[in-house]
């Protein structure tokens, strides 16, 4: 069991690390730039509740970066046609160059994670996380109706 917690701590801190310099040049947050990549990667899920239950942030985290990233020009925050409730986030073109940077330092980070894997190995490894996932949506399943 301390494999796979180890593997997680692992991985956040190479995340941290090959962040880290651009998140100083940006003036962004780790979130903050998580925020961006969830958003460039997930075009159809663009709305704060999605990050918050596909990513796993604190839904006042996402608060929180949703305002600063609208602020500093980055992301445009608009009421959904269909529900005024429901605030749709968009990307604006003018900070594509920035989201382009903070995506190459994503791709680093898997390209790290994944070397010397084959591509049959990569196959059986999201096999693996699927499970996995599905275990423990299962287990949370089970859980909430209790």
């Amino acid at each position: 069991m301390i494999g796979i917690l180890q593997y997680a701590a692992h991985t956040r801190r190479l995340q941290q690390k090959l962040y880290q310099p651009l998140s100083e040049e940006l003036g962004l947050s780790q979130l903050e730039m998580e925020l961006l990549l969830f958003l460039r990667n997930n075009p159809d899920r663009n709305t704060a509740h999605d990050a918050v239950t596909l990513r796993g942030f604190a839904k006042s985290n996402v608060s929180k970066a949703v305002e600063v990233l609208e602020r500093k020009g980055y992301i445009q925050v608009q009421p959904d046609a269909s529900s005024r409730r429901v605030k749709r986030l968009t990307l604006l073109p003018g900070r594509r160059q920035e989201c382009d940077r903070i995506a190459q330092q994503q791709k680093r980070c898997f390209a790290a994670i994944l070397e010397g894997f084959t591509e049959d190995e990569r196959d059986a490894l999201a096999r693996y996380f699927a499970r996995m996932d599905g275990n423990v949506v299962r287990a949370l399943e089970a859980l909430e109706d209790q």
